[in-house]
């Protein structure tokens, strides 16, 4: 018997490191490939394209990677999951809401950045760094 499907919410950095080439391309290409599902949030979007040294060329690069994945809207049900596990683990807002989207969405979480949510109970996180 094979293992299990897995989903996959990919946290902001990781789309980060995968452009600035941080996350090597066999790595960031493996991440989807031993998944059945791979998406990211809304929040991701917004945190990608808001920062205001973002240049041309790392637009359109973002754009062609997100093009292939799933974008989750942030909606109700993941703004209350988002505010428990704020108000349990003390992160922050956007941690909370792309966790939330994971929970949610009944995804692991891929993130480089462990410590900002090691805290959150019953939660699996992969470090694409490390794992992939």
């Amino acid at each position: 018997m094979g293992k299990p499907p897995m989903r996959c919410i990919l946290d902001t950095n990781v789309w980060i490191d995968g452009v600035v080439g941080c996350l090597p391309e066999e790595k960031f290409v493996k991440v989807s490939l031993d998944t059945n599902w791979t998406g990211y949030s809304a929040i991701t979007r917004l945190e990608l394209f808001g920062f205001p040294d973002i240049s041309k060329e790392e637009e359109q690069k973002l754009t062609e990677l997100l093009s292939n994945f799933t974008e989750i809207p942030v909606s109700k049900d993941i703004i209350d999951e988002a505010i428990l596990l704020r108000k349990a683990n003390n992160i922050k807002a956007p941690d909370a809401i792309i966790a939330a989207t994971a929970k949610i969405t009944g995804s692991i979480l891929v993130t480089r950045n462990i410590t900002d949510f090691k805290k959150i109970r019953d939660f699996d996180i992969l470090n694409p760094h490390e794992q992939f």
